[in-house]
């Protein structure tokens, strides 16, 4: 007999914890039903709402954000000045520089001042390769100008050359390195060459030129293979504009595509009549000297181009006090473009 079911005395079963089962029951059925409701209700709650259908690609429009302004850049200007020594047509696009055009022209701000040489017959003789050695250098700036000293842009202490040849009243080039044809000769560090792409050749002449000043032009230094290329010559020129300078053509081959490439561009431009120094010996040297002299009075005016050579030296110092006397008048070769380009037409 289980005695915790029953009352001996009654007979009837007894109460679950003093509660009679028919309310135990009722009360679990309730509790069973507010459950079931109640999750019902959170669940529907809770329930993460269905997300719309994707737009088609084509009808998404980018957010403010992803959006690139468009930025209206002014025209690009002509920047050539409109001095005496332009020459040839100016280009209306020209491509942009690598560095910004100089407001102040290099050519005009650095050219020798002289007094008027109307009329008269005149040379200038440009001395080339000015700077490597030394005590040459220091000798070519001794002497009376005005000479039109050409530096190698790879040269020692620059600047101070050229403080000290303008104050000896000489005029100044660079004389930028290009390819030569013979593979065995080596036109120096910073050299331009032919397989080189445009973006080299800027780069290459930014270090060549940057770094020092007081120059009115360049001219080249060997590169009879560079500058017979017509389209290389043509990014020399692009930045020889931006930079306000002239080209002087040393003529180290004959078809030089030099001129052309400069006159296309609007780059003042001249070009080499006589070398004077091929045989280093003074009757040699003195010799050309007089080939100039001829030119000169066949045409008005002529170049020369020379090195600091020990014989060029010895006939330089003895050649040159006679010039005057012979109606010979000594200029900067800025003097001699300023002739050939009023002689120029158009």
């Amino acid at each position: 007999m289980d005695e915790g079911h029953t009352n001996s005395k009654s007979g009837r079963k007894r109460d679950w914890f003093g509660v009679r089962p028919g309310f135990l029951i009722a009360g679990a059925i309730a509790l069973l039903g507010f459950g079931a409701v109640f999750g019902v209700s959170l669940d529907i709650v809770t329930r993460p709402k269905p997300r719309p259908p994707a737009a088609p690609l084509a009808d998404v429009k980018p957010s403010r954000q992803a959006v690139t302004p468009k930025i209206e850049m002014p025209p690009a200007t002509d920047t050539a000045h409109d001095s005496i020594f332009e020459a040839g047509p100016n280009v209306k696009e020209a491509p942009p520089p690598t560095r910004p055009a100089l407001v102040d022209q290099a050519l005009t701000s650095n050219a020798v001042p002289l007094a008027s040489a109307a009329g008269q017959t005149v040379i200038a003789i440009v001395i080339d390769d000015m700077g490597l050695d030394r005590t040459r250098a220091l000798k070519m700036i001794e002497m009376k100008g005005p000479l039109t000293l050409s530096l190698m842009t790879y040269a020692d202490g620059l600047p101070g050359l050229v403080a000290q040849a303008r104050k000896g009243g000489h005029e100044i080039m660079a004389h930028l390195p290009m390819e030569p044809i013979d593979p065995k000769e080596n036109p120096g560090p910073g050299a331009l060459k032919i397989t080189m792409d445009d973006a080299t050749i800027r780069r290459t002449i930014a270090a060549d030129l940057d770094g020092w000043g007081g120059y009115v032009g360049v001219n080249n230094h060997m590169g009879s293979k560079f500058t017979k290329d017509a389209a290389r010559m043509a990014v020399v020129m692009e930045e020889l504009k931006a930079r306000g300078l002239l080209w002087l053509d040393s003529k180290t081959i004959g078809d030089t595509a030099g001129p052309a490439a400069a006159k296309a561009v609007g780059v003042p431009f001249v070009e080499r009549d006589v070398f004077l120094d091929n045989v280093e010996t003074v009757d040699a040297v003195t010799a050309q000297l007089e080939l100039l002299v001829a030119a000169a009075k066949a045409h008005g005016a002529a170049i020369g181009i020379g090195h600091p050579h020990d014989s060029t030296l010895a006939a330089l110092q003895k050649w040159l006090p006679g010039l005057s006397a012979r109606g010979i008048t000594l200029v900067p070769v800025t003097e001699i473009l300023k002739r050939r380009t009023a002689k120029a037409p158009g």
